[in-house]
């Protein structure tokens, strides 16, 4: 069986079966903890797409969204990181087991460490990827860091791809990286994608419907004044 056809299998035996084995045999279910199945392979067919080699994405998990992006990146020869600081206390290794059993623990490079520690020491590094995925704390804070230090790993004209629009710390978040950091929301890039319902914005946390944000990071990254700063909503 090849490593496509493995991943494939994979893929299709743990949304059938609505759940995951751990390290240690138990199981664990799919929902809420992972991408849905049609957003995964969304996820998968944007990054073909843009031709994508180099992926990362913040809340490894169970492992499903990795897989996805896996199918693309691997055909190419690619790699795809996963920042995830909870792969053991909270998940059992199930995402690694994941990995084992689709055969491309060797294309992944899992970082247990908190995303606010480990995407700036990336940047630090020179790391450079052509897609990112976001699914990691909610929390508003954690959201726009993650968002912020995408746009300073990702490439010219790189995509992100934000999970939970439903939040409204998640869509403040996307509101202030449009407004302030240059990237732009593509509400067509993918089935159901998610879009704004309102503009301008007034007061309250903006709205919108569907499921997956997809933005696009400029061409090259905007020179803000010292003092740059455009309210989210």
């Amino acid at each position: 069986m090849t490593v496509a056809e493995r991943l494939s299998a994979r893929l299709a035996e743990a949304y059938e079966r609505g759940s995951v084995p751990t390290r240690a045999g138990d199981s664990i279910e799919l929902s809420p903890h992972s991408i849905e199945c049609d957003q995964g392979e969304a996820l998968r067919e944007l990054a073909v797409a843009e031709g994508a080699e180099r992926t990362i994405e913040v809340g490894f998990a169970l492992g499903m969204s990795a897989l996805f992006l896996c199918q693309a990146v691997v055909p190419r020869g690619g790699r795809h990181v996963a920042i995830d600081p909870f792969q053991w206390s909270s998940w059992g290794g199930a995402g690694l087991r994941a990995l084992e059993d689709a055969g491309v623990s060797a294309h992944v490079e899992l970082i247990e460490e908190e995303s606010q520690l480990a995407l700036p020491r990336l940047v630090s590094e020179g790391r450079n990827f052509d897609l990112a995925f976001i699914d990691g704390d909610h929390r508003f804070e954690s959201a726009l860091l993650d968002l912020y230090f995408m746009t300073r790993l990702l490439r010219p004209g790189g995509l992100i791809v934000m999970d939970d629009m439903w939040m409204p710390s998640i869509r403040t978040a996307v509101a202030y990286a449009e407004r302030n950091l240059g990237v732009a929301l593509e509400p067509d890039a993918v089935p159901n994608a998610f879009r704004w319902r309102r503009r301008p914005w007034r007061r309250g946390v903006p709205r919108g419907g569907g499921g997956l944000a997809v933005l696009r990071c400029p061409p090259q990254r905007p020179e803000l004044r010292w003092d740059a700063f455009v309210p989210p909503y």
